[in-house]
């Protein structure tokens, strides 16, 4: 598994919303809707609404159960549609671990999820050979803080 950053949100050229996760010198674009895209970018600012949206509530809905997202695995690439799992740990009232879940995602709620519980992103090796390409198609912006909108060009 490759752990993956959450550079930021922007638009591609033809203006459609993607997400942007760095690994060393490559970047895997990921195209997402654009609620989607406001939530990732939410989560990556910890912008507050003053009452929950819905990966905040899912968030809210998993800790009251005791659930930790340990991780985000985006796992397949398969007809130009990237799949992915949403993987919890949940602890019994002693804090005993109790059962481990892979709950199938789309990987902008993952993402957007991840943002807000401080969970790891991994891309598989074949998701990364597949999908994603060398940083300086950024144009210049490979020194882009997390949480910035760098500028991509699909």
């Amino acid at each position: 598994m490759i752990k993956l950053d959450v550079m930021g949100v922007s638009m591609d050229s033809h203006h459609q919303p993607v997400v942007l996760l760095r690994h060393e010198d490559r970047v895997l674009p990921i195209v997402v809707g654009m609620f989607e895209a406001e939530a990732i970018h939410a989560g990556l600012v910890n912008k507050d609404y003053g009452r929950p949206m819905t990966h905040d509530l899912i968030r809210n809905l998993l800790a009251g159960l005791r659930g930790t997202v340990q991780s985000v695995t985006i796992y397949k690439l398969e007809n130009e549609t990237f799949y992915a799992h949403v993987n919890i740990e949940q602890k019994s009232s002693g804090g005993q671990v109790e059962q481990v879940l892979r709950v199938d995602s789309r990987p902008s709620d993952g993402i957007a999820i991840a943002c807000r519980t401080d969970a790891p992103i991994y891309a598989t090796q074949v998701v990364m050979d597949a999908a994603s390409q060398d940083i300086s198609i950024l144009g210049g912006s490979e020194e882009n803080e997390e949480g910035e909108d760098p500028e991509f060009d699909s």
